[in-house]
Order: structure tokens, then sequence, then C-alpha cells
């Protein structure tokens, strides 16, 4: 199997060019190849491959619970979204046998910035400047490749079970600069392992260098948070524990006010932003998204919780009310559109401690999070019970992380008992007349949580695993 090499080695220049604009940038040294020399050309180029051009699969909050559609919105104005809100076994492949060529594209992109960060790794040491700021871009890229990989493998690969995940299949793990090699999915266990060490090498090299630069970088707390999170995939609790404990005792939360922006420079409890290209997501009006936020996930914040009205918009159509979300506007965030805040290291501790047992210290972390969520915490009511404090954890992370990242999508796949989700789907003609319902289910034990590889790589490397999905046909009535 190849994975080939549009991953943009001997056009690296390009982004270069893209992300600099600076003819020093660049030093030519040959017609077709043009590398970078200075420490601040590979900053500049890990700045602009990640921050700006996150590779999120831009659709991954239409297939979970926190979405659905709007009955009245034309058929038309839907579509284009369909296969991926019903779970289709092919999600590039519509109703007419035609290909959407941009929905699956996250695997390219991902593996694009994969390969920007083993250039990197590789080559910052021939660059010219001070080592402290070739560790610190080194560490970066260890990182950004970390974070590449965990989402690469949560997308694609099956899901982390501790009895068959040094068999199950994850991703082709790429960690060089060779353009053309064989590839074979590694396990999942290869693929965590790979992660980890990522991890490691980015906590102590950013760590070692001393530099600490603007929240469009990652710091050592960064890499902590997206530590305790593979722990916690991975049901490691005590080192979930562990990475978590290091981002609270080094971090802050604050109050979330709607009168606010949220996510800014000089709010102590984002820890590193990046992502400026807005995602695919809703609009603000019914009639111009298609889809909405459901109702189900916005009844589930009280009237005293400050994040119902900071984190969503409502709109009426009639007697109908629909809700969207402002967490890709500017009233929410001056910086990116993806955010790591310490309230994530709170809720993975508290799930940790919960698994563990330790429901009072679960139950603590939850409590310290809600405190600067709400305007009066008397109408919380904290469950006692092992797996009610679960269930209670597992919803506010849908509340607190909802449509950032890949977070829903992600929690929903490692579940233990995951909810069945059913996604309606009305057929709405050229005249706004509605004339049938389609009603679809994702199962809790669905194969379909987990994406099939990209058309394009199979067309590539025909003898690549493709991973096992079902037909999915809808229970149809009429109008």
């Amino acid at each position: 199997m190849m994975i080939r090499s549009n991953l943009k080695y001997i056009l690296i220049w390009v982004l270069l060019i893209t992300a600099s604009a600076c003819s020093d940038f660049l030093d030519e040294v040959d017609q077709d190849k043009l590398v970078p020399e200075k420490t601040d050309h590979y900053a500049a180029l890990l700045l602009k491959e990640f921050n700006k051009e996150y590779p999120l699969f831009k659709t991954v909050d239409y297939m979970t619970d926190n979405m659905t559609e709007v009955d009245f919105a034309l058929t038309d104005s839907k579509i284009s979204r369909k296969t991926v809100y019903t779970w289709q076994r092919e999600i590039e492949i519509d109703e007419e046998g035609d290909e959407l060529s941009s929905i699956n594209i996250a695997w390219r992109e991902m593996y694009e910035d994969i390969a920007i960060t083993n250039y990197i790794i590789e080559q910052i040491e021939t660059a010219d400047g001070e080592q402290e700021e070739k560790d610190y871009i080194k560490g970066e890229a260890y990182f950004v490749r970390a974070h590449s990989y965990f989402n690469l493998l949560n997308l694609y690969g099956l899901p982390f079970n501790p009895k068959t995940a040094d068999a199950d299949l994850g991703v082709p793990l790429r960690t060089n600069i060779a353009v053309e090699q064989v590839y074979y999915r590694n396990t999942v266990s290869e693929c965590y392992a790979q992660i980890e060490e990522d991890l490691t090498q980015a906590i102590e090299l950013i760590g070692n260098s001393g530099i600490e630069k603007s929240k469009w970088h990652p710091d050592v707390n960064t890499c902590n948070l997206l530590m305790s999170r593979v722990k916690l995939y991975q049901e490691n609790w005590n080192e979930a524990i562990e990475y978590a404990s290091k981002v609270i005792s080094n971090g802050s939360l604050s109050r979330v006010n709607a009168s606010n922006v949220f996510v800014s420079e000089d709010n102590a409890e984002i820890l590193y932003s990046f992502y400026t290209l807005s995602p695919i997501l809703t609009g603000s009006t019914p009639g111009s998204s298609g889809y909405s936020v459901s109702p189900e996930l916005y009844d589930l914040y009280q009237d005293e919780d400050a994040r119902k009205e900071a984190f969503f918009s409502v709109s009426t159509a009639g007697t109908q009310s629909f809700y969207f979300t402002t967490k890709y506007s500017s009233d929410f965030t001056a910086l990116g559109y993806g955010n790591y805040r310490v309230s994530e290291a709170y809720l993975n501790r508290a799930e940790a401690y919960a698994q563990l047992g330790q429901t009072g210290e679960a139950i603590n972390d939850v409590a310290a999070v809600l405190q600067r969520r709400y305007s009066d915490t008397s109408v919380i009511d904290y469950p006692n019970g092992q797996q009610e404090v679960l269930d209670f954890i597992l919803i506010e992370r849908r509340k607190e992380l909802c449509f950032e990242d890949h977070h829903r999508w992600f929690d929903l796949r490692r579940m233990k008992s995951r909810p069945e989700i059913k996604h309606v789907f009305t057929l709405v003609n050229s005249s706004a007349q509605k004339y049938g319902v389609e009603t679809y289910t994702l199962l809790s034990d669905d194969p379909n949580y987990t994406l099939s590889i990209p058309l394009q790589e199979r067309e590539n490397n025909p003898l690549i695993r493709n991973n096992e999905r079902l037909e999915k046909l809808p229970v149809k009535e009429n109008l």
C-alpha cells in the first residue's frame, strides 16, 4: 500500500510564501525546490499550516446528537450534508451516485500537516537561529503531529478497546520525510504509543526551551492537557488524573458571560487557540442553514447556566424556535475557533476519578467548573452513585465542549453504553411543500462510528484495509 506524496515536500515553498509573503523566507536551491533557512521560517510554516487551516472534519457535528435538521428547509439546501447526517456507508457518494469531493478530506489534510511536522522535526537543527528557538519549534511540531494522529485515529481507526487494541486497525504511522513508502495501517495501540511519544518530546522540548509565546502557540500546559485526553481515551485513569492535575495546578477557570467575548488573549482559562478559518456548521436563521442545534442539547442547560445564552442564539419561524451555536462568532471568540481550555482538564480528571470510584473528588471537579458557569449553583442537583456521577460528567462534557473540535463525536465513540441516535430528514420540494420524511438510526454498537478510508486513498492504495460500515436505509413516511 502506498500513501503517495501529494504532501507538499517539494512544494513546501508554496506554503512558506502563503505564510509570509516575504521573499527573504526562501533560499533558492534549484529550479523546482525552495527550502526554509531560518527558525522564523519554520515557525511561520507551522503557524500557517496548523493554526489557520486546522483540518477539522468539518461536518463532524452533523453525525452527533447535537444537530438536527430544519424540517421546512428545502431538500436542496440540506442535501450536501445528508450523507454525513445520515451516516451513510459511503459518505462521499450521494444518492445520485455522484462523488462529493470535499466531504472526507480530513485524512488528506491531516497527513499533509504530519508531512510538514516530519520535515520540521528532521530539518530544524540545520536552520539559522538560537538553539532555544529550535527546541521550541521542534516541540511544537511534535505537538501538532500528536494532535493530528490523535484526530486521525479517532476518525478513521477503531474505537479503543483495551482487550483488542493490539490487533484493531488504527491509521498508518508516518514519521519521516521519505517521498514514497509502503504503508500498512498500524494498530490502535501502536498509534496511541506514537502519540504519547510525540507528546513526551513536545513537553520536554517546549519546557526546556524556556520560551513563552502567545496563545497562538502551545505551551507545556497545552501538551499536558492533550496527554490527559489521550490517557482518558485509553482508560488509563491514574495517568489521566496525573496530567490533568498538572494543567489544573498551573491554570485557572474563568466565568462565562454572554456580554463578554470568552476566548481572548487575556482569559487565563484559554491555553492555546488555533483554527482561524470558520468551519462548516450552521447559519443563524432556519432558512439559511437547513440544520440547527438539537433542542435536546439546548434543553440540557438550566436558565441559571450562563452557557445557555453565551453558547447559543435563538431564532423563530412561526411558532417554532431554532437554536444556533455562537461559538463560531466574534461574540464568543476573538482568537481562533479551536481552543484548549482548562475546563477540559477538570472534566477529564472528574471522569477518571469517577471511573476509579472516587465520586467525591469527581463531583468536586465538576462543581469547580459549574461554579463559574452558573449564576446560582443551588439549582444543581449533584448525583451520588458511581454510574450516576459518570453519566452526569458526560452530560457536562457535552454541554461544556459542544461544537468544539471533535469532542462530542469522539466522546460518543468511546462510551460504554452509547445512546441510539435518530436523525430525521424531511423531503421538501422547490415549492416548499413537504412530501416525505425519512428516519435514520445510528445504533449503539454501530460500526459507522468509524469513518471509511477516503475513496482517493483507496484508489491510490487498493490494498489498504477499509473499515466495515453498514448501509443506512431509512424508515420512510409519505406526506
